[in-house]
């Protein structure tokens, strides 16, 4: 059993004065056989593989346009929206975290993308589980922040912690993020992919991935926050415990979407992962 000793964020009220907002990522969209995928890339060159981002549940990567942004003056990004999700089309059912990870395989492909650095929030960090379980030849490194994969209670126990964590971010950065952006794509969904998102729901809730835990063998970086209602800390200690090559850090602040509130602190520790192509993540490594 590992003994955790996590990294704790700190939010630093001045490093974003050591970033700017200048980036070329642009809007995509490619066809698949049953799927249009819409996605940004973009991004500076480097030697190492893109950053592949996949959201969280009912909503769509523009939201985490500014984190793209961010990340993008340092890595090659792709942000797709999930199957079925704002502008990526899908008409039947989802059913698995591997119906999701297979779509995004034959993207990933389609694209000729051989190798990516995988981070996922949420919704996005089951998906990313299971592509790092089934799949890891293509993954260099995975990124799980506040994720789900772990279930924590019935349905309605789960949305009654929602409901009280979304009124207490109120008092965090990024209002307009919170109150406009995210309601309105949310809103999109749940009109016009009315079926996976409830569904989608019931996988992010109910859901066991710990079988595939330990088949993860790529370097992880797992990301909780001792704040999150919806998924608890306890699944960030869990997943950080069950995946072999893994480091565990907390965010002190900022709730189930604290890396939205807090973009450039977000950023910058993904940024330290990357950088050493998450070469100090070995064996049982937990500093």
């Amino acid at each position: 059993m590992k003994q955790s000793h996590p990294s704790i964020v700190k939010i630093d009220k001045n490093l974003s004065r050591f970033l700017t907002l200048d980036s070329n990522l642009v809007q995509k969209q490619i066809d698949l056989k049953a799927c249009r995928i819409n996605y940004w890339e973009g991004g500076n060159g480097s030697n190492s593989p893109p950053i592949l981002f996949l959201h969280g549940w009912g909503i769509s990567a523009k939201p985490y346009h500014e984190i793209l942004t961010l990340l993008a003056q340092h890595w090659p990004i792709i942000a797709p929206d999930l199957p079925s999700f704002a502008g990526s089309s899908y008409s039947e059912s989802l059913e698995s975290y591997a119906h999701y990870a297979e779509i995004l395989l034959d993207f990933l492909n389609a694209i000729a993308v051989p190798k990516v650095h995988l981070i996922g929030h949420s919704f996005g960090g089951g998906i990313g589980i299971t592509i790092a379980a089934l799949s890891p030849a293509k993954i260099q490194s995975l990124m799980l922040v506040n994720s789900t994969g772990i279930p924590v209670g019935s349905i309605p126990e789960v949305l009654l912690r929602r409901a009280i964590e979304m009124p207490l971010q109120i008092s965090l950065p990024k209002l307009h993020l919170q109150l406009v952006e995210i309601p309105q794509v949310f809103l999109l969904n749940l009109f016009f992919n009315t079926g996976n998102v409830i569904q989608s729901l019931f996988l992010s809730l109910e859901k066991d991935l710990t079988g595939l835990l330990s088949l993860i063998q790529v370097p992880c970086l797992v990301l909780g926050s001792r704040k999150d209602f919806t998924t608890p800390f306890s699944v960030a200690e869990q997943l950080h415990q069950r995946i072999r090559n893994s480091k565990l850090t907390i965010a002190e602040a900022g709730y189930h979407e604290w890396s939205l509130w807090y973009p450039e602190e977000f950023t910058a520790i993904v940024a330290e992962f990357v950088a050493y192509d998450a070469s100090s993540v070995r064996g049982n490594s937990t500093t």
